[in-house]
């Protein structure tokens, strides 16, 4: 590798860290006093960095939103990634990635609350929706960083069509069009998050992520194996 390459892959992961820092440093801030009333300079002190240094990443109030959504989308990515190059049959890994994302969904779940309570999340929704439509409809920078987001989804996505890949290949799992069940997949576990947020302070079932996966492996899995293995 050259000289110039592991510079460049070095201050990556020094600006990687740093947004790490300010994200987490942000969501402490906002769950203590709200989206609206969280400012900059509030931020810079929880994290302990200079307003300057916090502005070299996060380039305003509005982008923070962004930065903690990115990192949440950057912890389950990662952990699919293991997973799916990790030991065990395709249902076991389906388990395990199920168990992740309802466990990153879990520990976000107080912080979306508090966000959808503050009158200035709207605005932000306003954002999502415009840059939805029109070209120029949203700031480009806005647009960017929607656009980050959804790559990043959509590397989830693709995560979990590999483990469905696998299953179909061991025959676990019947023939499928992979990247559409994995979506499909995505919006039950988004649906079920919607519904625990709707539950309040219920604490998670112990078989939650047990029950999800049999109930989509049902529909997944290869009925003539299942009829070999009795």
């Amino acid at each position: 590798m050259k000289t110039t390459d592991v510079r460049r892959e070095r201050e990556m992961r020094r600006r990687a860290g740093y947004r790490e820092i300010v994200s987490h440093a942000a969501e402490r801030v906002i769950l203590r006093r709200g989206f609206s009333a969280t400012t900059m300079d509030d931020v810079a002190r929880e994290a302990q960095l200079s307003k300057a240094t916090i502005y070299k990443y996060v380039p305003g109030k509005g982008a923070l939103l962004f930065e903690i959504m990115g990192h949440s989308f950057d912890d389950i990515i990662r952990q699919l990634e293991a997973i799916v190059a990790g030991p065990g049959t395709a249902a076991e890994k389906l388990l395990l990635a199920v168990r992740a994302i309802i466990k990153e969904n879990e520990d976000k779940k107080q912080l979306a609350r508090v966000l959808w309570m503050d009158k200035a999340m709207l605005k932000l929704m306003r954002v999502f929706a415009a840059a939805s439509g029109k070209p120029g409809s949203a700031p480009a920078a806005d647009r960017r960083m929607i656009g980050l987001l959804r790559d990043k989804r959509q590397q989830i996505v693709t995560a979990g069509s590999r483990i469905l890949e696998e299953g179909v290949a061991s025959g676990e799992f019947r023939p499928m069009d992979f990247g559409r069940a994995a979506s499909f997949l995505e919006a039950v576990l988004e649906g079920y998050a919607h519904a625990r947020f709707w539950q309040g302070e219920l604490p998670v079932s112990p078989g939650a992520a047990e029950a999800l996966t049999r109930f989509i492996i049902e529909g997944i899995g290869n009925p003539e194996r299942s009829g070999k293995e009795k």
